[in-house]
């Protein structure tokens, strides 16, 4: 304790180290440097003073990452420990406010023994009557802390009415004191703390008549009370979601006419107008005439196919709203996954659509850079097209040449890309292997290769750009890379990588669609143009396929 050579006087040196305590000693911050709150006693600023608490008073107080989940305010911790003091500083709003529990700071006057404070509460004008959420006022709570003794409750019915005394208010503070000493205490102990119960009522209470033997200093005695308060938003009950999944087309399924039915409907018009500003150019137009050319055109087709799931989205919603709220997941072939990532809130119409518009730009200009193409080979086993990839790839002279397969769509059906020649090679490879169908397909580059490593560069920086402004998914997400499940809510961050690796990687769509089922999925509704995906579905699950309805735009 900092007191001077004499032994006896106080000193207001707050900067002196005292053997025991970490404050002031080389390599520390001094005490003066610290901001503590008015209430906070520091055994440095105030001799004698504490509160003995044990590993209950900080149960699950910081455990769950909130200070104060409870929502006490100063007047609540006031109550709790009879500090009038403290009670005097709080505020109108901190005197009537409950906590989580609905218990006011009279709740806890009453909880805890402590008259002196509920009349206090009566004669500052908090509220002293309403009930908790258990439905007991301070006035029942009375009869219901057994820990109470008759003698207590008395004064605890004074002091709701207005009645306490001052003496007493006395007497129930000594008799509080009495009623907490430790038992057992040997007589010389409990004479001394007779002799001490004027000097305990101050420090503990902060009434009676004793003079401490120093002054709080005047700049904490002017700082506001501080006591963190955590936000603990109660949960909203909602229901829980349906066996539903969304599922979004990708590049392919455009045709022109596409949204000439919906165009009209007020939700679509106004993601057609927002969308003309972001992409400066115009896709009403496009979608209704054309030319079919220029709407297969990688740099057109994707924002267009974006804005059809979305608008397939706002028709479904007004049908069945509770399918598009309530729906378990969703996902995207290709392109669509990006439609689905943005339907489940992740990211904002402008954003998403931004995005997607880059993706087509950069994807469009890496097909430019060699002869690319893709090809649909269907009734082949998996080993056998990969043979026949390696052999159409080794027997390709283009430098750099490619040929995988880039979507596994569903059983023995696949899509291929690479380099020009090696696809036209493994067309003939596989129409050889007696394969049911081994064609070319109409897109500008070998998508999901790593052909498309210049895009996927470009468009990783953007996402990372995009990232802080990301939200947690309202429901499940599956993603083209792994085909497994993302659980809603879940940190952004943790799927950004998925995101980023899908436009050079294989597209898992028979695993995703088989995952959701295992999922508990019953009912699948492929939201956009036509009906590619539920032909696909057909192949995967028979089941799935007649319990899938198209929302077609």
């Amino acid at each position: 304790m900092p007191y001077l050579e004499d032994g006896e006087t106080w000193s207001a040196d707050y900067d002196v180290a005292e053997q025991g305590m970490a404050e002031n000693r080389p390599g520390h911050r001094k005490f003066s440097s610290y901001r503590l709150p008015t209430w906070a006693k520091h055994p440095l600023t105030h001799p004698f003073n504490g509160i003995v608490t044990g590993p209950k008073d900080y149960m699950y107080a910081a455990g769950d990452g909130f200070v104060n989940p409870l929502g006490w305010s100063d007047a609540h911790i006031a109550c709790k420990y009879g500090d009038v003091t403290m009670l005097e500083r709080s505020t109108p709003e901190a005197l009537s406010r409950p906590t989580s529990m609905g218990d006011l700071p009279a709740h806890y006057a009453v909880m805890y023994g402590m008259p002196w404070c509920l009349a206090k509460l009566v004669e500052l004008g908090a509220d002293t009557a309403s009930p908790n959420n258990a439905g007991d006022t301070p006035e029942t709570k009375i009869w219901k802390v057994k820990e109470l003794h008759a003698q207590e409750q008395e004064w605890l019915f004074q002091a709701l009415k207005g009645e306490l005394s001052e003496k007493n208010s006395v007497k129930a503070q000594e008799y509080h004191l009495v009623k907490h000493r430790a038992m057992g205490n040997d007589p010389v102990v409990t004479e001394r703390l007779d002799k001490d119960l004027l000097k305990a009522r101050k420090y503990k209470f902060g009434l009676g008549e004793y003079v401490k033997p120093y002054e709080i200093p005047e700049q904490i005695k002017l700082r506001p009370l501080d006591l963190p308060l955590s936000k603990v938003e109660v949960p909203v009950k909602q229901e829980p979601p349906l066996p539903v999944a969304l599922l979004f087309p990708g590049q392919g399924s455009q045709y022109v006419g596409m949204l000439k039915d919906v165009m009209g409907r007020p939700s679509v018009k106004s993601l057609l107008d927002r969308a003309q500003t972001i992409l400066r150019w115009d896709p009403r137009d496009l979608c209704l005439n054309g030319p079919a050319e220029k709407l297969e055109e990688t740099q057109y087709c994707q924002p267009i196919m974006f804005l059809a799931g979305l608008a397939a989205v706002e028709v479904l919603r007004e049908s069945r709203p509770d399918v598009v709220d309530r729906c378990f997941c969703m996902a995207g072939l290709s392109l669509g996954e990006y439609t689905a990532i943005t339907a489940a809130g992740v990211l904002t119409f402008e954003d998403g659509l931004k995005l997607v518009q880059l993706r087509a730009e950069a994807m469009q200009e890496a097909s430019k850079r060699t002869p690319q193409a893709m090809c649909s080979v269907a009734g082949l086993d998996r080993a056998k097209v990969d043979q026949l990839c390696q052999e159409a790839k080794a027997a390709d002279t283009t430098p750099g040449a490619e040929c995988r397969v880039a979507n596994f769509l569903f059983p023995s059906g696949f899509t291929c890309a690479g380099t020009k020649n090696a696809i036209d090679d493994l067309c003939k490879r596989a129409t050889a292997a007696r394969a049911l169908q081994a064609r070319p397909i109409k897109t500008s580059g070998a998508f999901h290769t790593p052909l498309m490593s210049p895009a996927q560069e470009q468009l990783s920086r953007a996402l990372d750009a995009a990232a802080q402004k990301m939200a947690p998914p309202r429901c499940s997400l599956y993603f083209n890379v792994n085909g497994k499940r993302v659980k809603e809510g879940s940190d952004p961050a943790s799927f950004l990588e998925l995101m980023k690796m899908q436009l050079n990687n294989e597209v898992l769509w028979e695993p995703t669609i088989k995952a959701m089922i295992m999922d508990g999925v019953k009912d699948f509704f492929e939201v956009g143009p036509l009906k590619q995906l539920k032909s696909m579905l057909k192949r995967i699950d028979a089941d799935a396929f007649k319990r899938t309805e198209n929302v077609s735009v």
